[in-house]
Parts: structure tokens; sequence; C-alpha cells
């Protein structure tokens, strides 16, 4: 049930669902009017979603306007701001449904708020778990890095991440459906089991593992091996810059996963007590606030990370200024620096193999000319040298190097 609900708690297992929403039976525990948070609550929500929207429009832009930009960490984190927009645009209908306590927007709007909410956070998880991995890579295994980390690989690796996404919110589309209630119409999950707490509490349980234990587990892991191999020898044959930009990308990514964290382990916290709490117990006012700011702070994750990336990544910092500038796209490349695992663009880089090609055959063009002269000059002056006495001769030969490299002699 939406949040309009919050205020009717019964004498069942109840817990709240990702979408700021909660399953329960309530008939004997008393109605709980909080007017303050709620109104408090719902400005959050606008602040967060109008900072959030701009936020990761402005990081999708850059990323893809500048040429500089198109890393592939950088690419993982276009994909990271697209899930956080979906999960952001639910929250109008979120702030409307609290507002009239009733859910006005049909049932396949539901079904689409539900699905977007939850395949997005998954997805974040995902990428955080896979941006990981990336550094991982990058850092300990620099041989294999430039193999792993392509263009192509990074585009499978997101289609993949998605895909997986999906799958895992199979059930939110299946069960997802309208209920009358005494308010009007409430989106909600609907589950087959007839006790709708077990349902609940089993897909509770099935969502953490799954979109928060799993991945931050894995995280965990690769950072530990990526922090122990920065302090202790570093990517080898690598110049001092190239471990510079190491470090900084890997603190970069460090600090969007330990915010994605802190947001969000007051809500699974809040989540998994629930599941756990005496059946007959019902909510209090500290309750229902406690989970309406973890709610909040689940929602302003995906708010954070731009300013995030403002604030610990140069390039980021100077294109964001740059496109609120409408500057142009060569003047933005020129102040930006070269991050390990560029993306080159097509166009520039069949510009860089026709070059490339065009001074190849110039050079070789330039050395057949310069030995057919040499041996011209050489036969001219063979007869010319029969005729010259040997003591006359120059006693060495003189050396003559083009400008290409390439040493030849003559008499």
């Amino acid at each position: 049930m939406e949040l309009e609900d919050v205020e009717m708690y019964g004498s069942g297992n109840y817990t709240f669902a990702k979408n700021g929403t909660y399953n329960a039976t309530f008939e004997n525990c008393p109605n709980i009017n909080l007017p303050v948070v709620y109104v408090v609550t719902q400005v959050l929500y606008a602040l967060v979603c109008v900072v959030g929207l701009l936020g990761n429009t402005l990081v999708i832009y850059v990323v893809l306007r500048y040429s500089k930009m198109q890393t592939v960490t950088n690419m993982y984190i276009v994909n990271l701001a697209i899930a956080d927009e979906c999960f952001l645009i639910g929250i109008p209908f979120l702030i409307i449904t609290m507002s009239i306590q009733a859910w006005p927007f049909g049932s396949f709007m539901c079904k689409v708020y539900m699905i977007s909410t939850g395949i997005n956070q998954f997805t974040s998880s995902i990428f955080l778990c896979i941006m990981s991995a990336d550094r991982y890579i990058a850092v300990c295994h620099p041989i294999a890095a430039p193999r792993l980390r392509t263009p192509f690989v990074s585009r499978v690796v997101s289609a993949a991440a998605w895909t997986a996404s999906a799958l895992v919110m199979t059930p939110i589309f299946m069960y997802t459906t309208l209920i009358r209630t005494d308010n009007g119409l409430s989106c909600n999950i609907m589950w087959p089991e007839h006790d709708s707490s077990k349902g609940q509490a089993s897909f509770t349980l099935y969502s953490f593992a799954l979109g928060f234990a799993t991945p931050l587990t894995l995280i965990f892991v690769f950072y530990c091996l990526v922090i122990r191999k920065l302090k202790t020898v570093g990517p080898k044959n690598k110049s001092k810059e190239k471990k510079r930009s190491h470090r900084k990308v890997t603190k970069l990514v460090l600090t969007v996963i330990a915010v994605y964290v802190l947001c969000w382990l007051p809500y699974w916290a809040f989540q998994v007590a629930l599941i756990y709490s005496p059946p007959t117990e019902c909510a209090n006012r500290i309750t229902v606030t406690v989970f309406l700011v973890a709610a909040c702070f689940s929602y302003s994750n995906s708010a954070m990370n731009p300013i995030l990336y403002a604030f610990l990544s140069d390039n980021f910092k100077k294109s964001f200024l740059k496109a609120c500038t409408c500057a142009a796209g060569k003047d933005v490349n020129a102040t930006l620096h070269v991050e390990n695992s560029m993306i080159p663009r097509k166009r520039a880089a069949r510009a860089q193999a026709r070059a490339l090609e065009s001074r190849n055959v110039s050079v070789a063009v330039g050395v057949g000319s310069r030995s057919d002269a040499s041996t011209a000059l050489t036969s001219r002056s063979a007869p010319a040298s029969e005729a010259v006495p040997l003591e006359a001769r120059p006693p060495t030969l003189t050396p003559l190097v083009p400008h290409n490299g390439l040493s030849q002699s003559r008499l």
C-alpha cells in the first residue's frame, strides 16, 4: 500500500515496500496522524526529485557530449545516472498519492511505477558492483585491463545488468494490482499466499539479499583487494600521473559506494526489523517517523551522486561549469585531463588512422626518392672516379642523415 495508508496499522506483521509503501492488516490498531511530518516529507521528496533529475541529466549530457569524458568508468556512471533518473521520476506520483490518500493514475501506471522503482533500485546496486569490479581490474590486473575494459565489453556488461534487474523484479510485474480501500484505490502487490504478510516478508528478504547484501559483499571484496594493491606496490610500470589517476578514480567510486550504503542501510535495517517484529505489535509515531526518514534517505541517494562527481572529479567539475556556460565541445576537451581507458569517438579514430596511414606513405615515398637520387648520383660519379687518382679521393665516407633517420653515404 502507498504512504497514504501509513496512518493505519493493524495487529499483523507489517512491512514497508521500497516505494514508500507497506503491507499490513489493520483492524485493532489506532490511526496515527502526523500532518507536519507528512508535509515535511513531501517537501523533501520534491527537493530530492528536482535536484536529482537536474544533476543526473547534466551527468549524462557531459559524458556523451565531451569525448575526453567517455571513459569506461564514466559509461557505467551514465547507466547509474539513468537508473537514478528512472527512480526519481516516480516521486511526483508518490507525492500526489500522499496528498490525496489514493492512487488516481490507473492500473497501467501502477505497474509502471512499481516496476520502474524496483528495477532501477536493483540496477543501481548492480552498477556500483560493476564499477568496483572495473576498478579491481584496472588497478590489480593492468596487463589484462586493456582487453577487458573496452567499449564493447562495457556495453555488453551494461545490457546484462539491466536484463538481470528486470528478471529479478519479475514478481512485481506479476502481482502488482489496484486494491480498493476506504479512501479509494491503492497501488499494491497482492501476493498469492493466503497470508499476505508471509509473501511480503519473503519478497523483502529476497530483495534484500539480491539487491543489497550480495552486491555489497562483492563490493567489499573488490575494494579490499584494490586498497591492498594501492597501499603495497600500486600499478606496476605506470607513470606517476597514471598512478594518481588510478587513485582519484578509485576514491571517487569508493565514495559513491559509501554514500549509497549510508543512504540505503537505514531503509533495509528498518525493513528487516519489521519482518521479525512481534505480530501483535502496533506501530507508533516513532516507527512511522523513522520509516519516513529512512525512505527520504533512500531517495536522496539518487540526487547525491552528481554532487559527489562535482566535488571529487576535476573533469566532471570542469565539464559541469562549461556545460552551464554553453561552451564548445573542443574548448571543453582542451581543458580536461586524459583519463585511463578513454573511449575514442569513431570519427576521431578514423581521422587518426588516416593521418597515420598518410604519414607512413609519405615517409616511404621520401625514403624511395632519396635512395633513387643517391643511386643516380653514385652511378654518375663512378666514371669520373676512374680518372681520379686514388690518393686524390676523400679518405672517408661522408654520411648523409635525412629527417627520417635513415643514414646514407656518398663518395
